[in-house]
């Protein structure tokens, strides 16, 4: 049932399937629908009854950020337990991700130069490492009982080099 709900939500036809796993019951087919189920599964509480009343536990993340660290690789910083992460992301053709393999579900679906993918109940900060340039267009980031608040990364150092050729007569170059 997880991965099924995960490969809709990846391809965006949970509607289109007639899919009744909306089980926060915001009208939407994402990772917090997952990340409940997940929960139902692990803990053995599924039932009909719908699961958007669950208590915040004492250890779930309130706030995450996103950081991308200097080998190409995309982490996930939390005060607490991050029990799913779903992202978009855009980019050029020569992208290529590698997910991680510490989570319960971590996959992808790329469909021309968009990429959305979803770590459900990662073991570790990482959640992938990759190959090119991206720009993150939606970010979801879940404990397990709903969405968070989450920082995106940010360019974390500026350099410009000096002027060439030096001295110059008559355009010179800087490299930033």
């Amino acid at each position: 049932d997880i991965v099924a709900l995960a490969n809709c939500v990846l391809a965006q036809t949970c509607s289109d399937n007639g899919c009744a796993a909306d089980l926060n019951v915001d009208g939407a087919y994402n990772v917090m629908d997952i990340v409940a189920l997940a929960n139902c599964v692990l803990a053995q509480t599924c039932s009909s009854a719908r699961m958007a009343d669950s208590a915040l536990s004492i250890d779930d993340a309130t706030e995450a950020k996103f950081v991308i660290k200097n080998d190409n690789e995309m982490t996930i910083e939390g005060n607490g337990i991050i029990s799913g992460v779903q992202l978009t992301l855009k980019h050029s053709s020569n992208f290529t991700i590698a997910m991680t393999d510490r989570a319960f579900l971590a996959d992808y679906l790329t469909v021309g130069n968009e990429t959305r993918l979803l770590v459900i109940n990662p073991e570790t900060e990482a959640l992938f490492s990759y190959e090119g340039n991206f720009e993150i267009t939606e970010a979801i980031v879940a404990n397990s009982v709903g969405e968070i608040s989450a920082e995106l990364p940010v360019v974390g150092t500026f350099s410009i080099s000096g002027a060439y050729p030096n001295p110059f007569n008559p355009t010179t170059q800087l490299d930033y």
